[in-house]
């Protein structure tokens, strides 16, 4: 019985994976004609140059694996250089928090902020740590620590699909991740999507470990340091707790309930007690005063009504809907009752009704376009005088501000405002085709391993999250990129046994 629930489950999901794979590829496609009508023809020739010459590509690309050092490092001097040249280094919320962190705020602003946005304390407090240890150079300490994350997650990554999949995959996900995330300015961007990086990839690791021992052969230091792992993990990226629970889904439709109850029990326990002490303790901090009045913070269901917005994050959109059940001389307080949960319930029913049922599907799959289309991962970083609450480099004015090499970097890879900076978008949007075109490949055909089910449904989870909750970014995907590179690099790779290399 649960044998035949397991394959229809299953065999649903590839159904639908295949679908969403199908469309993620269409879109990676048509997104070049946001760059320029000239990218659609150069990239068609560029991969019909490929097709040619595969053969040479094939030795550019083992030339490349066997100089994976050299392609690393690159990488770091690459973040190095942006680092350095950047005129806005910190930009939106992480800036209002950053700001708040070094005292370059008061402490009333950085109060009503994180009342309004309990989520972002622990970010808070983490970089205040750094600021009472190390004054302003924490900021670099930060960075530095930054860039050791994002390059770790490539290592962690590639060591993972060697010992789980075979070296082919390894050395796709490695150079998938090295060309989108190391090879990309999000590290100094002080946002949360990067630090939980390496930690996604040990929780995958370890999970791909403890499905293959047997009940005599069951890790105890596995199961509790996956929880302990998760746990810590979770504070950081709340979403990082979908990669449990496919693991757990995995487990159970195994059948061996001994096992199932073994692992399942440690680390579900594991997980919520390390979980709900580090929630305690942000929950119970002093450093800085929170308000707690009804309406005040943002919950779970205002990011559900958010994401029910016309592309998945109109903040405006969400705040102009709630206004409407606000008596008109309150709007302007400061607490008003805006975030009230009646008030939230009432506008995601409105939102609801008013998309009707072939709406709603409209717009989850134009959320879902949004989602997937850009591979520059969502860089979204202007000129600064078209940001809201920028932290300017403390090294632009003394620097770089006049300095020509420095001015080419902005213009080319840094600034979206800049004609330049499409060509850099354009060989991200190649490298994100090339994705797309191996997540397609992990569908065509039928993979019926615990292995793949496992990463199958982490990727899955994290798609329905960013459709249910806030979407329509590609930056939301970083999150989950871990899961989706080894599927991708999977489709692209086959699926033969682990080679011993």
């Amino acid at each position: 019985m649960l044998s035949k629930s397991k394959r229809i489950l299953f065999g649903m999901l590839h159904g639908i994976m295949l679908l969403v794979m199908v469309h993620w590829f269409l879109i990676s496609v048509t997104y070049l004609r946001e760059i320029s009508w000239l990218a659609i023809l150069g990239a068609g020739l560029l991969f019909l140059l490929g097709w040619l010459k595969r053969d040479g590509v094939k030795r550019a690309l083992a030339w490349l694996t066997q100089h994976k050092k050299g392609f690393l490092l690159g990488a770091i001097v690459f973040q190095l250089i942006v680092m350095v040249c950047a005129e806005l280094l910190i930009r939106r919320d992480a800036a209002v928090v950053f700001k708040g962190a070094f005292e370059l705020l008061k402490q009333s602003s950085i109060t009503n902020y994180l009342s309004r946005n309990p989520n972002n304390i622990p970010l808070f407090l983490y970089e205040k740590f750094f600021y009472v240890l190390f004054g302003s150079s924490g900021l670099w300490v930060m960075q530095v620590l930054n860039m050791l994350y994002v390059n770790l997650g490539a290592v962690l990554l590639y060591k993972l699909s060697q010992k789980h999949f075979n070296q082919k995959t390894a050395d796709l996900v490695y150079l998938f991740y090295v060309s989108l995330i190391c090879y990309s300015p999000y590290f100094y961007s002080m946002y949360t999507d990067i630090p939980p990086l390496p930690l996604i990839a040990l929780q995958l690791w370890w999970s791909l470990d403890l499905l293959k021992e047997n009940q005599a052969g069951i890790s105890w230091k596995k199961m509790f340091g996956l929880g302990i792992l998760s746990g810590v993990t979770m504070l950081i990226r709340p979403t990082t707790i979908i990669v449990m629970i496919a693991f757990w889904a995995v487990l159970f439709f195994r059948g061996n309930w001994k096992v199932f109850g073994k692992i399942a029990t440690v680390t579900v326990m594991t997980t919520g007690f390390v979980f709900a002490g580090l929630n305690t303790a942000v929950n119970h901090q002093r450093v800085v005063p929170i308000l707690k009045e009804e309406g005040l913070a943002k919950g779970p269901l205002l990011f559900i009504n958010l994401g029910l917005t016309d592309m998945g994050h109109n903040q405006e959109d969400m705040k102009e809907g709630l206004l409407a059940y606000i008596d008109e001389d309150k709007r302007s307080d400061y607490n008003n009752g805006l975030f009230k949960k009646e008030n939230v319930i009432k506008e995601i029913k409105r939102r609801l009704k008013e998309y009707g049922p072939f709406g709603l599907i409209g717009h989850i799959y134009y959320k879902q376009s949004l989602t997937v289309a850009e591979g520059t991962l969502g860089w979204l970083y202007r000129d600064v005088q078209y940001e809201k609450t920028p932290y300017i480099n403390p090294l632009y004015a003394k620097r770089t501000k006049n300095n020509g090499f420095a001015k080419w970097v902005r213009t080319y890879f840094l600034s979206t405002d800049r004609p330049q900076y499409k060509y850099y978008e354009f060989i991200k949007q190649l490298i994100w085709i090339v994705l797309s075109a191996g997540l397609l490949g992990a569908y065509l055909k039928r993979r019926d391993t615990d292995d793949f089910n496992f990463l199958s449904l982490a990727v899955f989870g994290g798609l329905l999250f960013l459709t249910i909750f806030e979407g329509g970014k590609t930056r939301y995907l970083i999150q989950f990129l871990p899961q989706i590179l080894l599927v991708a690099s999977i489709g692209l790779a086959g699926y033969p046994k682990k080679e011993n290399t």
